[in-house]
């Protein structure tokens, strides 16, 4: 099955500069390993620091990650401010 992950979230730096970290080569290389991919990125439209960002993967790929402790400081390397994130996760066959 392929999940749907929906991340909203706060950022700790302008969205611009989120949005080019989640371009970079280097972690569109770490999403292809794992078998992801991004396919909306925005920014609140009422709120500049406040995102949204949905991935599409094999189940509990990115939740699996997202919700272990160590991976904190890399999601918090791109602006993410890792506490307070609602995820919401969607299947589709």
């Amino acid at each position: 099955m392929t999940e749907t992950t929906v991340l909203d979230f706060k950022l700790s730096t302008t969205f611009e500069s989120y949005r080019a970290h989640m371009h970079a080569p280097e972690q569109q290389a770490m999403f292809k390993t794992m078998g992801v991919k991004i396919f909306y990125i925005g920014v609140s439209h009422d709120d500049p620091t406040r995102a949204t960002v949905m991935f599409q993967g094999p189940e509990n790929v990115l939740y699996d990650i997202f919700m272990a402790p160590e991976t904190k400081p890399i999601v918090e390397a791109s602006g993410h401010v890792y506490d307070g994130t609602v995820i919401t996760r969607w299947m589709a066959e």
